[in-house]
């Protein structure tokens, strides 16, 4: 297993389609990036960690900032139950990345880096894909049945659950961290991704396949959750 390296990354910069033979975690040190894994974009922020499976293929397009990471090896097997990107808000999740940071700049000693690390693997094994409440069965109901890219008011989706509109948003939220809407933008802005990568559709195309309102509906919310627009995504990330 490797030890901790440093990236990085100059303003406006590309990484193409790249992999990288271990499990690892970003630690997002400065800067912002957008990274896309298949078709499926994040936004990677400062204090991220962004999590990368054993040979997962990415390609990585850093903004007018740059970034620097700090890369530290996972358990690969761990990597199926952590989500993509971690922001972490948990204390002893944030002192543990914090704590291989300092090792690692402050010319720690290699045992002490290794100690620094196992911390951090091991808080992280206390995060996991599911949300910390289970889901009920009746919004797991209308979870799988509504569709979300279809530009279908978001009161079917609590229709489908058999719960008023306002009981579905606030159970929505707690159950998943994100309000309906929310949801439904990353839905339609993956579905957008996909698009955009893999056929010629001009973007007005895509917005109306992905119940967008319009082209720029699209390109506001790819600017949200992907961090550029979309004709400048297609042409950093298409193949």
């Amino acid at each position: 297993m490797f030890a901790p390296f440093e990236t990085v990354h100059g303003a406006e910069s590309m990484l193409r389609a790249h992999t990288h033979h271990d499990a690892y975690v970003s630690i997002v040190l400065d800067g912002t990036y957008t990274e896309v894994v298949g078709a499926v974009p994040d936004l990677c922020p400062r204090g991220a960690l962004i999590v990368h499976g054993p040979d997962e293929e990415h390609a990585d397009y850093f903004h007018h900032d740059g970034a620097r990471c700090l890369n530290v090896p996972l358990d690969a097997a761990s990597v199926p139950v952590l989500p993509r990107r971690i922001v972490p808000t948990e204390p002893h999740l944030r002192a543990a990345a914090d704590a291989v940071v300092r090792a690692f700049y402050g010319g720690a000693p290699g045992d002490v880096v290794e100690a620094a690390v196992a911390a951090l693997r091991a808080a992280l094994a206390g995060v996991t894909r599911a949300p910390a409440v289970p889901v009920p069965a009746w919004l797991q109901a209308a979870l799988g049945a509504f569709e979300w890219v279809e530009p279908v008011p978001l009161e079917r989706a609590a229709a489908l659950g058999g719960v008023h509109q306002t009981h579905f948003s606030r159970a929505f939220r707690r159950h998943l961290g994100v309000t309906p809407s929310a949801y439904r933008r990353r839905a339609r802005v993956r579905r957008a991704s996909e698009l955009l990568l893999t056929t010629s559709l001009a973007a007005a195309a895509v917005a109306q396949r992905c119940g967008f309102s319009d082209q720029s509906h699209l390109t506001h919310a790819f600017a949200l959750e992907v961090g550029v627009a979309p004709a400048a995504y297609r042409r950093l990330f298409a193949r």
